[in-house]
């Protein structure tokens, strides 16, 4: 009995950050392995389109978040935990899916590899979903922002891992052996949430608010309105529309940007992305802390500022321009990416306050994954229609609504 308890996912203990850390960190390896992939191909001679079509599409099931909340809030089987349950289905699914690949050699974008990696990430998506309403739902307010640092920190950390190993392995062995990577990554994150056990209650709810195996729709539908039908909800929603359209057209681009401009191989990439990444996950560990001196609109203004201005600064490249700059432009954007993810994502938890969290977070971050795939399907037409420069610059100007925002959702009131 003792040792359930010690695996209880309550009261920021160890082993429930862990839980959630480890959660997020599988989400980062899967995000780059896509990331790896999409430079693998495009030294095998895949266009911009050919990226925007891939990382679009596959993109599309965490714009449908939005609708996956309704459906986790209401449904769920409480003998395993109203969240566990969502979270271990959709990562025995997600491993699945991948499996067939391991049979198959993959050089080109290719249908089959857009369905089964739209699939896999319809999966991720809702298992991600549950994963925030888990944290919304069982951690105090005063250990958000810190358990945002770890959670987004290890995302990070695992994206840049992900991307490192899955980029060695790609170029060196082929795709069969970096999937089946991926595939044993996964089942090893899988067994922390099988053996931890979940609060039946919302926390600092524990006498009125016990969780049941369906919520009728009347008091669903009471709940999504009481957290979202206010000024700071629509204003977080407006900011997350706006916040990923620079990284949706850098994902597309900076593959031929680099190989073309900069003259660096995919190899090179592949080795200094996963460096900012790094350093972003550590930004993302320590931003817990720091926001308790600086505070959260500083370090918010101060992340999406930089980002606008790293941007304007990429569009100055060009053949002149050295590896060691290149480097040190994509090792900024990652990492002030990631700064600004883990404030922004603490300021939405706590706007989170009732019994549908997996609902109102996944229309938030529904919002913020339709930014990324308006950039990552504008980037294209803006290349044909501009140059690097221009379009590096559109980029940047694209975060200006969020710094507006930024000074209501930061404000004392809110």
């Amino acid at each position: 009995m003792e040792l359930i308890h010690s695996r209880l996912l309550s009261n920021g203990t160890r082993w429930h950050l862990s839980c959630l850390s480890v959660l997020y960190l599988s989400q980062g390896l899967s995000a780059g392995f896509l990331l790896a992939l999409t430079t693998y191909l495009t030294t095998k001679g895949a266009s911009l389109v050919d990226i925007s079509l891939l990382l679009s599409i596959t993109m599309l099931p965490w714009t449908l978040k939005i609708f996956f909340g309704p459906i986790i809030d209401s449904l769920t089987l409480k003998r395993f935990g109203r969240r566990r349950f969502w979270i271990i289905s959709s990562q025995i699914i997600m491993i699945l899916v991948l499996l067939p690949l391991i049979f198959i050699e993959v050089t080109a974008v290719s249908t089959l590899l857009i369905v089964i990696f739209t699939v896999h990430n319809l999966f991720v998506a809702t298992c991600d979903i549950a994963t925030d309403a888990l944290a919304a739902d069982s951690l105090k307010e005063s250990d958000l922002t810190k358990a945002n640092g770890y959670m987004w920190g290890s995302k990070i950390i695992g994206r840049g891992s992900g991307m490192l190993i899955s980029s060695s392995l790609l170029f060196t062995y082929g795709f069969n052996v970096s999937i089946v990577f991926l595939i044993c990554c996964m089942i090893l994150a899988f067994i922390f949430p099988f053996v931890s056990s979940e609060l039946d209650h919302k926390e600092g709810a524990e006498e009125h608010k016990q969780y049941r195996n369906v919520l009728g729709l009347k008091f669903l539908l009471s709940e999504i309105s009481q957290g979202l039908l206010n000024k700071t909800a629509i204003a977080a929603a407006i900011f997350m529309l706006f916040s990923n359209i620079a990284v949706g057209i850098f994902d597309v681009t900076y593959n031929k940007f680099y190989l073309e401009v900069i003259g660096m191989t995919g190899e090179d990439i592949g080795s200094i992305r996963p460096i900012g990444m790094w350093l972003g996950g550590l930004i993302g560990f320590s931003v817990g802390l720091i926001s308790f001196y600086l505070g959260k609109r500083f370090l918010l203004l101060g992340f999406i500022v930089s980002q606008l201005l790293l941007f304007v600064f990429l569009s100055t490249f060009t053949t002149e321009t050295s590896h060691l700059t290149g480097s040190l432009a994509i090792i900024g954007l990652d990492i002030t990416e990631a700064g600004m993810k883990v404030v922004i994502f603490a300021i939405l938890m706590a706007l989170c306050t009732t019994q549908t969290s997996a609902t109102n977070f996944g229309i938030f971050m529904g919002f913020s994954n339709l930014s990324i795939v308006v950039g990552n399907s504008i980037a294209p037409l803006l290349i044909e229609l501009l140059s690097y420069d221009s379009t590096y610059v559109f980029a940047g100007l694209s975060l200006i609504p969020c710094i507006v925002l930024a000074f209501y959702l930061t404000a004392s009131k809110n």
